[in-house]
């Protein structure tokens, strides 16, 4: 397999403060920020010339199919300048016609005039990074905006999908933050779904070292859903949001008939892609690399990228295949699953070593086949929903631990 990476990430690290779950790499530069003039916009300006640098820098180009800018904030860019962005792409990589272009935007930092500018930018599906619908939930979450702000955005985005400007778009929600019992939540999903996106995502809250919740959980000031309401939360998520018609196609991420994630999906089924930008990581065939997470030591490594030479992990030499626990890993995430012969396959064993292996991955895995956690489909398996998906972290553990032995 030696084929060029089709999909590209760009990682736009500013934000107006980080979140108090944050641990991504980003530069926060205040409330008052002017990306072309004005406040923050030299900062901005001077990342962006590296970034582009980076982008350009890359000997073996081939056209996009899939193009994610994600952060931080991007919308706290003006319009052209991702515009700017996309030109770059399309005159020095190309991009297949139908490519899907995705845009994280926050709902305080743009209004309809941005939006409509993204879309002439090159824009055709926005990811709305909403987390919550509730004014207190969010306050103590340290967002910026409020419930009327996620409406207002919502409606917006919601007429330009109807009119068919855009081809699709996301509303992100995070489960289990603190204030957000069982009655929050299930008024969150059910003002999600009022709105119709074509594609929620629905993730469950992580505590980041580092980040200001770690440090409130260490004084004893952060109250979390106990197990039993996170589980509950979890069931009362599947119910609504697969009795309003959508369909659960990975662990986090649901969606109405043909509206999944493809530049997402090319993560999951092991696929190589390109990522640019501070702190992000690419993985063109198969080796990842992630970039400084600082911004000075990123605007260093772009420098010696262009003088010297590319990093060895962004060089053509044949596609590196994953280990076998990772494949397992991220196919698993997927709704189907994965077929384990065909990946055993891959490990090019001979038979004896194939056998032996298979059968003390089944046994590690038999007490979930028989729990249903579990499913078998001939050589496939794939995690049952939603109890496999909610609780797929005792499989993978399991599975981690078998590969630990046999290795």
């Amino acid at each position: 397999m030696n084929k060029f990476p089709r999909s590209a990430y760009i990682h736009i690290p500013f934000c107006h403060r980080r979140c108090f779950y944050c641990d991504f790499a980003v530069i926060p530069l205040g409330n008052k920020i002017e990306s072309s003039q004005g406040y923050g916009s030299k900062t901005i300006k001077e990342y962006l010339h590296f970034l582009y640098k980076e982008i350009l820098s890359i000997k073996h180009k081939s056209p996009l199919s899939t193009i994610y800018i994600g952060g931080g904030t991007p919308s706290i860019l003006c319009p052209q300048q991702i515009k700017d962005l996309i030109i770059l792409f399309k005159e020095n990589y190309g991009l297949d016609y139908g490519a899907e272009i995705t845009m994280e935007v926050d709902p305080a930092s743009f209004n309809q005039d941005d939006l409509y500018g993204f879309i002439n930018a090159g824009i055709n599906r926005f990811s709305l990074g909403a987390q919550s619908f509730n004014n207190q939930i969010l306050q103590n979450a340290g967002r910026r905006h409020l419930r009327e702000d996620v409406e207002k955005c919502c409606s917006w985005l919601k007429k330009t999908y109807d009119s068919g400007l855009i081809k699709s778009w996301s509303l992100d929600l995070i489960q289990n933050l603190p204030l957000s019992g069982f009655r929050e939540w299930q008024e969150d999903l059910k003002k999600t779904v009022n709105f119709s996106p074509p594609h929620i995502s629905i993730y469950d809250l992580n505590i980041e070292n580092g980040t200001v919740f770690k440090k409130l959980i260490a004084l004893g000031k952060l109250q979390l859903p106990s197990d039993d309401d996170a589980f509950r939360n979890s069931e009362s998520t599947n119910f609504i949001l697969k009795g309003s018609g959508y369909s659960r196609y990975e662990i986090s991420n649901y969606c109405l008939p043909g509206h999944q994630s493809r530049h997402n999906r090319v993560y999951w089924t092991g696929l190589g892609w390109w990522s640019f930008g501070q702190g992000s990581t690419s993985s063109p065939w198969g080796e990842k690399f992630t970039r400084p997470r600082i911004s000075k030591e990123y605007k260093k490594w772009v420098i010696n990228q262009c003088e010297n030479s590319l990093d060895s992990s962004l060089v053509n030499k044949g596609f590196l295949y994953r280990e076998l626990d990772e494949k397992i890993m991220l196919g698993m995430r997927l709704r189907e699953g994965v077929d384990i012969y065909k990946l055993f396959e891959e490990q090019k064993w001979e038979k004896k070593e194939f056998e032996i292996n298979l059968r003390s991955l089944l046994k590690e895995w038999e007490m979930y086949l028989e729990s249903g956690l579990l499913v078998r489909n001939g050589n496939r398996f794939l995690l049952s929903d939603p109890k496999g998906m909610e609780l797929s972290n005792q499989i993978l553990i399991s599975m981690f631990k078998w590969w630990d032995k046999i290795n």
